[in-house]
């Protein structure tokens, strides 16, 4: 693909659902590590689910847009409501099998992603002294 000067090779919602897509795996790793942290924190749970429904409804919006599909508003407010079984349906009605295997293959990333924050920061403050005292009892 040559790019013509003066003009974006990616349209604007393909840049967009990326980054909600960085945005996700990013939430995950920063999840994974403040449970460590904060592990009684409401509050950090209540921001986080609120992060992973924007980040996740902002994708599907974006990449229904690059994909010339029109996503009506009360479904958009639904898919925000529901993320976790609106992304497999999208997935599913964009590509088919293929989208289902994409869901699973991203939710396993995601969860290897928290996971690996999880255990380096329980294991580097372990190590460091600074983990808190609960977590020996």
């Amino acid at each position: 693909m040559t790019q013509i000067k003066g003009t974006d090779q990616f349209p604007t919602s393909v840049k967009a659902s990326r980054r909600c897509a960085i945005g996700l795996y990013a939430t995950s790793t920063i999840w994974g590590a403040l449970q460590i942290v904060f592990p009684e924190d409401g509050g950090l749970y209540f921001v986080t689910s609120i992060l992973f429904a924007l980040f996740v409804s902002g994708w599907a919006m974006f990449d229904a847009r690059s994909h010339g599909i029109q996503i009506l508003p009360v479904l958009q407010l639904l898919y925000f409501v529901f993320w976790l079984v609106g992304a497999v349906v999208y997935l599913l009605y964009r590509s088919g099998l293929r989208g289902l295997l994409t869901a699973l293959f991203h939710g396993i990333g995601m969860t290897l992603t928290l996971a690996a924050a999880f255990y380096l920061t329980f294991y580097g403050l372990h190590f460091v002294g600074l983990l808190d005292p609960r977590y020996y009892r």
